[in-house]
């Protein structure tokens, strides 16, 4: 691609731009509309950070009210009767497959000329 063309999907100032709905069924603009909205990302986000949150603070007020000596979760270990273990347990996982992506990509990965043939000009193909 030269530098004087641009993605079909960005504006002249590199933004995407809104999509040509004249193609769209009425009834998916209700359904999935919101969803090309510029505050989606920042509103889910949010209501993620609450509902987890929100978890987080019920679990101790669901083992008090299962009573002495019984557990409303069934525990192996000790450390996973912790408030909030799960949570902490699962962004733990997550962070750690993140993270051994960068290794293993620089590892896996190739250069950018690896399928660059010298003998012939990238993007033609030999005529017989």
């Amino acid at each position: 691609m030269s530098d004087s063309t641009k993605p079909p999907h960005l504006s002249d100032h590199g933004e995407h731009a809104l999509p040509d709905d004249s193609q769209t069924s009425p009834v998916a603009k209700v359904l999935f509309g919101w969803t090309s909205k510029p505050w989606t990302g920042r509103v889910l986000f949010i209501l993620l950070g609450v509902v987890s949150l929100g978890l987080v603070l019920v679990e101790p007020l669901l083992e008090v009210m299962a009573g002495e000596g019984h557990h409303f979760r069934h525990t192996y270990f000790n450390i996973d009767g912790i408030t909030a273990f799960h949570a902490w347990w699962g962004f733990g996982a997550f962070a750690l497959v993140v993270l051994a992506g960068w290794p293993l990509g620089r590892l896996m990965r190739r250069d950018e000329d690896y399928y660059k043939d010298e003998a012939e000009p990238a993007g033609e193909e030999p005529h017989e």
